[in-house]
């Protein structure tokens, strides 16, 4: 997902027993503004899915300690930084042991040396107790030591976390090893390596992109569009200054570029270039932009962005914005949400949406959310393995989601899903990762999501019906699809289309422009309340009547007999004004016989109290 280009904060996921975590939670307070903080407290290390939680949370750093933080060291690709045991540290939880009981176990990880090795010795005769030290390397050697210990029953632990854990599970007094001092190194520890790993990303981002291509003019910019780096040719452009100052700005199109990758034709110079502009991103942080330049001359072929495909047509101004719109969202990483009345063209739409998308070799599957059967939400939509449940199919089976892995997923009328499934669904888009019912593994998903639905959903939010969180996930980039009587140019133009398709099909010579001419005067003037889908049908119906029409010309009988829909009574637009007129006076009807009571209102007419206000408002403002 694309997000604000405001000054990165490293994120950081703590990871460890709960003395640890708190401890760290204790003195992370003053580094809020600076960093994201994450905690996972530990039960037992060994039955940690510890990559999966990496992918849910997207660290630049985990924090740890001990013999968890070299594990997480050797098996995770996230630098891993390590609580320190300083020798102040180990003294002092002793002096504080000390107090409580005259024998102390006191467990560290790995062979202590030099001077530690030599203070730990000396111990027991400073500070006048009974110090038993143990050493260990891994979390099961930890374990065995603890519980030979037992035998010798210690009176006290002072250890890291997990050996405070296991205290606290026997009964046995414990002191965590770690001090706020050496917590408080950690976390700034933490902070430099994070942000070291982010300049190393940036680096490398720019390595692999800014000299591709040395004919054109390059600028790497910061969040606040700021020059981070420019190529030879861009730096010559720029007359070699360094500061990008309000002039040069303007005159390089920079004021106005936005957080989505865009391309469009800019001049500066008495030049005409390409501008195209990428977000640079690194594990869901945006880092900065990278603007490039390419000269007129060097495209061989120059086109002009299609707005039509297939059997999408677009000929009104608002459809046009919308197929614009619906292009720039699909390079963006969040989902988009389409809401449009039945028929309107909403998977056409998502068609478009997965044409222009980094998704688009990959595969679209469209799920129809109010057609899938509750009891079979998870078995079809996550998949499941063999034996995973009676009847399940030999060999198991791929569900939709895995089926749409590395494509777009389409939740058509997805305001019909049950809420029981919504919870379902929205953790899978949350965490990105995918286990089939009955399974061990999980399927990290890279996916496009592209939601319909024929209704506002946030009503159904309001009204309980849809899950906020998930209407938030899927709300991230909006399309609102007129319906066709409130977009007329494109009447003639679809009709057009379909008119010639369905004439091929059915070998039918005519010319579809001829055809709609008779057409155009019914056409234009009904309400299509089935919208494209019932244009196309109704070119369907005249292209089959033609074929048994003995004139072989659209006559008013031939319209009458294939298309009654046009001449029933309310089928045609009614005078400008009339249904607001209507509308209003039913409202303002039901305001006097209640009082002005609006929750009475809004039950009398049917509708909720929020779409009352808004109704009210729109049609005062109209009239």
């Amino acid at each position: 997902m694309s997000r604000g280009l405001s000054t990165t904060k490293p994120r950081i996921l703590i990871l460890g027993f709960r003395r640890f975590s708190e401890l760290v939670y204790s003195v992370s307070g003053k580094y809020t503004d600076q960093i994201a903080l994450s905690f996972h407290d530990l039960a037992a290390p060994n039955k940690i899915d510890f990559q999966a939680l990496v992918d849910r949370h997207h660290p630049d750093v985990v924090m740890s300690a001990g013999a968890n933080a070299a594990y997480l060291a050797d098996t995770l690709t996230v630098p891993v930084v390590s609580q320190p045991v300083r020798d102040a540290d180990i003294v002092e939880a002793c002096i504080k042991a000390k107090k409580v009981a005259s024998k102390i176990h006191l467990f560290t990880y790995a062979e202590p040396t030099g001077i530690q090795a030599r203070l730990i010795a000396q111990l027991s005769e400073l500070l006048g107790v009974r110090v038993i030290h143990r050493e260990y390397r891994t979390s099961d050697e930890v374990s065995e030591l603890f519980y030979l210990s037992i035998a010798e029953k210690p009176e006290i632990v002072v250890g890291p976390s997990y050996s405070c854990h296991m205290a606290e599970k026997e009964g046995i007094p414990s002191m965590l090893l770690y001090s706020r001092e050496s917590a408080e190194d950690l976390v700034k520890q933490a902070i430099t390596v994070a942000r070291d790993s982010l300049l190393q990303a940036r680096h490398t981002y720019l390595q692999s992109h800014l000299f591709e291509q040395t004919s054109d003019l390059l600028l790497v910019l910061d969040p606040e569009k700021n020059i981070l780096e420019a190529n030879p040719s861009a730096l010559e452009a720029l007359g070699f200054a360094k500061r990008l100052n309000s002039r040069l700005r303007q005159t390089w199109h920079l004021n106005d570029i936005q957080n989505l990758h865009t391309e469009r034709w800019v001049e500066f110079a008495k030049e005409r270039y390409l501008q195209v502009v990428d977000v640079l991103e690194h594990n869901d942080h945006a880092l900065g932009y990278l603007v490039r330049y390419r000269p007129a001359q060097s495209l061989a072929v120059v086109k002009a962005p299609a707005i039509k495909a297939a059997n999408f047509v677009v000929s009104s101004p608002r459809m046009g914005k919308v197929a614009s719109l619906a292009k720039t969202y699909a390079v963006a990483h969040g989902a988009v949400l389409i809401v449009g009345e039945s028929g309107t063209g909403k998977e056409h739409i998502a068609r478009e949406i997965h044409r222009h998308s980094r998704h688009a070799n990959g595969p679209m599957v469209a799920v129809n959310c109010g057609s899938l059967p509750s009891e079979l939400f998870e078995s079809e939509m996550f998949g499941y393995e063999e034996g995973a449940f009676t009847n399940s199919r030999r060999g198991g089976h791929r569900g939709l989601l895995e089926q749409a892995n590395k494509g777009v997923l389409f939740l058509d009328e997805v305001a019909e899903m049950p809420l029981a499934q919504q919870s379902k669904l929205l953790r899978i888009l949350q965490d990105k990762v995918l286990r089939p019912v009955g399974s061990e593994r999980s399927i990290q998903l890279d996916l496009k999501v592209v939601a319909a639905t024929n209704r506002p959903l946030f009503q159904d939010v309001e009204e309980g019906r849809f899950r906020e969180d998930l209407y938030y996930r899927l709300n991230t980039f909006a399309l609102e699809i007129p319906p066709l009587r409130e977009r007329k140019e494109d009447i003639s133009a679809i009709a057009a289309y379909y008119l010639e398709v369905f004439a091929q099909q059915y070998g039918l010579s005519v010319l579809a422009e001829a055809v709609y001419l008779k057409l155009s005067t019914h056409f234009e003037r009904y309400r299509w309340p089935g919208n494209v889908r019932e244009l196309e049908s109704f070119c369907e119906r005249v292209v089959v009547a033609l074929m048994v029409e003995p004139s072989g010309d659209v006559t008013d009988a031939l319209l009458r007999g294939s298309l009654p829909e046009l001449f029933r009574d309310g089928a045609a637009f009614t005078a400008p004004g009339a249904l607001r007129q209507n509308e209003l006076r039913a409202i303002e009807s039901a305001m006097q016989m209640y009082d002005g009571d609006r929750q009475a209102v809004a039950e009398h007419l049917g509708i909720s109290t929020t779409t009352l206000w808004r109704r009210l408002r729109t049609l005062e403002k109209g009239l």
